[in-house]
C-alpha cells in the first residue's frame, strides 16, 4: 500500500472536524490532574479519530511538534479511497494543549496554511476562532 499527496479532500476534512468540533461534549473529555480540571487532548484525538471514520478518514500515528514542545501536536490525516490499493494524505490536524488545562484544534494544509475555523476548548466548552 502507498501513501500519496492528494488535497481533494481538505475541505471535508476541516467540516467533519468543525462538525465535531460543533457537537463535542467537553465533559467527556475532562479529568481532574494536578488540582484543576482539564481537558485531556489523547481522549479529544481518540473520539476524533472515531468520527473521521464515518468519512472513511483517520488521524495518522506520525506527530511532529512544533517549535521542539512536546504539547503542540501535529498529525497527519489520512483519506482511504474505496477500492484503491492506496491511502491518501489530504492535510494536517493540530491539536495543542494550553498551559491552564485548555486545548486548541486546528486544520493545516501541506504549506502550513490553516484550512478552516481553529477551537479552543475549554471545561466548560469549546469556542471557536
Amino acid at each position: 500500500m502507498r501513501i500519496v499527496y492528494d488535497d481533494a479532500m481538505q475541505e471535508t476534512m476541516a467540516a467533519a472536524v468543525g462538525e465535531f468540533m460543533d457537537a463535542l461534549n467537553v465533559e467527556e473529555i475532562v479529568r481532574y490532574e494536578w488540582g484543576t480540571d482539564r481537558v485531556q487532548m489523547h481522549l479529544l484525538k481518540k473520539k476524533l479519530g472515531a468520527y473521521l471514520e464515518y468519512y472513511r478518514m483517520s488521524i495518522g500515528n506520525t506527530v511532529t511538534h512544533a517549535y521542539g514542545i512536546g504539547n503542540n501536536c501535529q498529525y497527519p490525516v489520512y483519506y482511504h479511497p474505496e477500492g484503491v490499493d492506496e491511502i491518501q494524505q489530504c492535510g494536517y490536524i493540530n491539536i495543542n494543549s494550553g498551559m491552564y488545562g485548555e486545548g486548541f484544534v486546528s486544520c493545516e494544509d501541506y504549506n502550513g496554511k490553516r484550512i478552516g475555523a481553529a477551537y479552543e476548548v475549554r471545561t466548560r466548552g469549546v469556542k471557536k476562532k
